[in-house]
């Protein structure tokens, strides 16, 4: 675009270059107006002087106009501190490019502009030449890119949290399932045991990550207490529940599933789960809009302050809550961790119980 900048402001220059360019001629404005890009005459002082057809089109000022706006102006205030900079480096005499935008009825569109100064044989700055090429195409592919690499990227590091967290998990319950082997005084079943639990999981998995029948639309539900039972049926009766009897969609199975798995596996890793005494507590209402669910751990390590950080599963546990409009609050309590969740519609007709 450079060489094309180049050859029209040589040209400009060569058809009648005038020592206050506020007009163009009738050739210069049919040469201007031949091309798709956006070209603009700019003073020195940053001032419209003139536009093709293109240009008024994407800028949304009429062929007719007078023009002498400040041509910052007419572009994204977002803008106006590289549109600045490009000005006042095509002023010194250099050619000088910066991306921009622009806002139509049709959307926005995206453009390279380049910006060269207008040079006389003496060496006397006319005039500044604006060349803005349409680049929406390219830069919608580039960002569309760049999520697709920010997904893989996502879902690596989610990969690798998760094989993580499934070696703490079988770590925690091979723990789990010898100490229930020796107080049943047969430290033999202990191999049994754990392949009870692997099992439980591996249902709870299934049952989580279900798909919906995209032929028949059919969403189907699940009683909640089944859920919660099914997904934390590993750590047998150290987990207990409290409720009412309510069915959720399935659409809302994957998330609640997959956090209630992600608090298990921490309570392993760092809390209650992690001792022997240790046990979590389930408790459930609903009135009517929401389903409000408290997690609480007793029993484990004593907490002195909340963590310094955030962990990766943690986060992505927060996320999936808001993707379905949910809240959740934790209170790192010296007895354990509390956990506070509301999901809001959460039955396929908003709160319902089983009859």
């Amino acid at each position: 675009m450079e060489a094309v900048a180049n050859e029209l402001a040589r040209l400009m220059i060569q058809v009648g270059p005038s020592n206050t360019p506020t007009q163009l001629s009738s050739l210069q404005k049919a040469m201007l107006d031949a091309t798709p890009d956006c070209i603009k005459v700019l003073s020195v002082d940053g001032d419209l002087l003139a536009m093709n057809r293109a240009g008024c089109n994407a800028l949304g000022v009429s062929t007719n106009s007078n023009f002498g706006m400040p041509w910052l102006s007419l572009l994204p205030k977002e803008i106006h501190p590289a549109g600045l900079e490009a000005l006042q480096r095509a002023r010194a005499g250099q050619h000088a490019r910066f991306p921009g935008k622009s806002i139509s009825p049709d959307g926005t569109i995206y453009w390279d502009n380049l910006l060269t100064p207008v040079i006389d044989a003496s060496g006397s700055l006319l005039s500044i030449l604006c060349v803005s090429g349409d680049i929406t195409e390219k830069t919608k592919l580039e960002r569309k890119l760049e999520e697709a690499a920010n997904r893989e990227r996502l879902l690596a590091r989610e990969m690798q949290h998760r094989v993580k967290n499934l070696f703490s998990v079988v770590s925690g319950l091979i723990s789990i399932s010898e100490r229930e082997a020796d107080a049943a005084s047969a430290p033999d079943a202990a191999m049994d045991i754990l392949r009870e639990k692997l099992g439980a999981l591996s249902r709870a998995s299934d049952a989580a990550l279900a798909e919906i029948d995209l032929e028949t639309d059919e969403v189907g539900d699940a009683d909640l207490q089944s859920l919660i039972t099914s997904v934390l049926q590993p750590y047998g009766d150290r987990c207990a529940f409290q409720g009412e009897p309510m069915h959720v969609r399935r659409a809302t199975i994957t998330t609640l599933a997959l956090l209630l798995h992600e608090l298990a596996t921490n309570s392993v890793k760092y809390g209650s789960l992690s001792t022997a005494e240790g046990g979590i507590a389930v408790r459930w209402t609903s009135n009517g809009q929401a389903l409000d669910l408290a997690w609480t751990e007793s029993g484990g390590p004593s907490i002195p302050a909340p963590p310094g950080r955030r962990g990766f599963g943690t986060e992505m546990a927060d996320r999936m809550v808001r993707s379905i409009g949910g809240t959740i609050d934790r209170t790192w309590d010296r007895k354990g961790l509390i956990v506070d969740l509301r999901l809001p519609d959460f039955s396929r007709s908003g709160m319902s119980a089983r009859s």
